[in-house]
């Protein structure tokens, strides 16, 4: 499927519907706790600290000069010499698990909402859920930035009509913290990290960004064709317009994601008579059945856009590392996720609660050392400001993911 717009919106769809699928609805519960300052303080810092991320790792990626994957990123800068030879499979290894149980929680996710709406059977739910979300993943690139930016819109428009029916039906007895405790902050500021996180968008983001055509169509490789020879571009000549393209779409992505998460804190607050760990839950219960019905279609399209993203960044990287054709890369990075919903009990909550402190100490003990090698090669920088303090930016960006890290296993 060919794209030839590529437009900056579909790019920053891609980030939004990335991140807005991994807990958006977790985040209100934990902010409850963090009270409003609080609140306030940690959506602020989680936004910059988490623009700041995705530019380094944007950076690192045109500096790696492959777009297919961030895997090959750390393999450039991070994993050299004998050393190299044991830490890259061993962190493709952890990498595939980690995804694979991101991956899970959509599927999953997803299953709790219709079985919860409609008396049908989980395990076909599960089943048309990852067959539905597949076939994009397998059309290409195009295909997922075209049904990103689709899915966000509808997502938006749903927000609108939700938030509408929250302004008719605040709850006056509410009781609303101003000053919250630290672990509740913490809490909050780990949830909305996690909710923000879009790393495996960004290395999409720069090849939808930074080509003007494939050199093959888009869709299912040929016979003997591997994921990396399909992707093959042309390059724009203008590249400093190409890079401001790169970062608004990092910007905007961000920013589509922040104002969701934002909304749904502040409808939930204002009309739950209880804030739930799951939010739709306490919200649909003071607001009506209205609110449970658009809230469960938000959160299908929330779903659905993160596994589009997940699925594809699984997909390449399989791919990258073993050379098998696109297909059977995808079978490999996504079946056993399927399998895995189908046999366990384990709930979306459980699936987050694994992959947000994973996630959070591969970011930071990763992407930061490399995104320092990266900038030791005395080659322009290109997307980072160049009046940046590049080694500052970075000991705050490490800092303030350890902090994600510790939050994300609180409980409040």
């Amino acid at each position: 499927m060919q794209d030839r717009k590529r437009s900056v919106f579909k790019a920053a769809a891609v980030v939004a519907g990335n991140g807005i699928g991994s807990g958006v609805m977790a985040i209100p519960y934990y902010i409850s706790y963090a009270g409003i300052a609080g609140g306030v303080i940690a959506f602020a810092a989680a936004y910059l600290v988490s623009v700041l991320m995705h530019l380094m790792i944007a950076e690192m990626v045109l500096h790696t000069g492959d777009t297919a994957d961030i895997l090959a990123v750390f393999n450039k800068y991070l994993f050299k010499g004998r050393k190299g030879k044991i830490l890259r499979p061993a962190f493709f290894a952890l990498l595939t698990i980690v995804l694979i149980a991101n991956l899970s929680a959509y599927i999953s996710g997803a299953s709790e909402i219709f079985t919860g709406l409609l008396p049908v059977n989980p395990v076909i739910v599960k089943v048309v859920f990852f067959v539905f979300a597949a076939s994009v993943v397998l059309a290409g690139l195009g295909a997922v930035c075209t049904g990103e930016a689709v899915s966000v819109s509808f997502m938006v428009v749903i927000l609108v009509f939700m938030g509408i029916f929250s302004l008719l039906h605040i709850n006056s007895g509410v009781e609303i913290r101003i000053l919250g405790s630290i672990t509740g902050w913490m809490a909050a500021y780990g949830m909305i990290m996690f909710s923000f996180s879009a790393i495996f968008a960004v290395p999409q983001v720069v090849e939808y960004l930074g080509c003007v055509s494939f050199g093959a169509p888009e869709g299912p490789a040929g016979k003997g064709e591997r994921l990396t020879d399909v992707r093959k571009k042309e390059e724009i000549s203008d590249t400093g317009k190409t890079e401001a393209r790169i970062r608004k779409a990092i910007w905007l992505g961000l920013f589509i994601n922040l104002v969701i998460s934002v909304t749904v804190t502040i409808c939930t607050v204002i009309t739950s008579v209880e804030v739930t760990d799951i939010a739709i839950v306490g919200w649909a219960e003071s607001v009506g059945g209205t609110i449970r019905i658009l809230g469960s279609v938000f959160i299908v399209f929330a779903m659905i856009t993160s596994f589009w993203s997940i699925g594809l960044a699984s997909a390449d990287i399989v791919a990258g590392q073993t050379g098998l054709k696109r297909g059977l890369s995808f079978v490999i990075a996504t079946v056993p996720a399927l399998i895995l919903t189908l046999t366990t009990g384990s709930s979306f909550t459980d699936y987050l609660k694994l992959v947000g402190g994973i996630v959070a100490m591969i970011i930071s003990l990763m992407a930061v050392p490399s995104f320092l090698i990266c900038m030791n090669d005395k080659t322009p920088v290109r997307i980072m400001r160049k009046d940046m303090k590049i080694k500052a930016v970075a000991g705050f960006v490490f800092v303030m993911y350890v902090i994600m890290a510790v939050g994300s296993c609180l409980n409040v």
